[in-house]
């Protein structure tokens, strides 16, 4: 009497099912000794990977030291001085000249003291705001063009002297 056990004397092996599969499922390939087992990545992708990500780690902390200080504010003045001469295609009829000019004093003065040092990257940054909200409908009116003249007016604005 057979007792079902896949060694007993007498009751056929069963064809392997991997035999059938034009593809190894996962138990399949766990259950493989190793010499059959093929490895689905050269051996030099984890270290090539590896480094690779290390390499870019590097260079965007040596480009955030790079970018601190005085090289921020450049890379912030030029930024500024491509939007705003973009942005001035964006001027909608409800502009005045008197509003254009007052706009274009401020950001002079905003813009030549973040090359000089004396306006910090975090006064310009309500500016920035501002202007985002503004130039985000590709429009500038009056009003907006005004909420601008004072961010910038604010931003250049010497710091209070602190009491001790």
């Amino acid at each position: 009497m057979a007792t079902g056990n896949f060694d007993e004397p007498g009751i056929p092996p069963a064809q392997s099912t991997a035999s059938v599969r034009s593809f190894r499922l996962p138990a399949d390939y766990y259950a493989a000794p190793l010499s059959e087992v093929k490895p689905v990545f050269p051996s030099w992708v984890p270290w090539g990977c590896g480094s690779l990500a290390a390499v870019v780690l590097l260079l965007m902390f040596a480009g955030g030291a790079f970018l601190s200080g005085p090289r921020l504010a450049t890379l912030i003045d030029l930024m500024l001085s491509m939007t705003i001469g973009e942005m001035k295609a964006m001027y909608q009829p409800d502009v005045t000249t008197a509003q254009k000019d007052a706009f274009d004093a401020e950001m002079k003065r905003m813009r030549d003291g973040l090359r000089d040092g004396k306006v910090s990257v975090q006064k310009v940054q309500p500016f920035l705001q501002t202007m985002q909200k503004a130039i985000g409908d590709e429009k500038v009116s009056g009003p907006e063009l005004e909420q601008l003249t004072k961010a910038a007016r604010e931003a250049s604005a010497p710091a209070p002297a602190s009491r001790r």
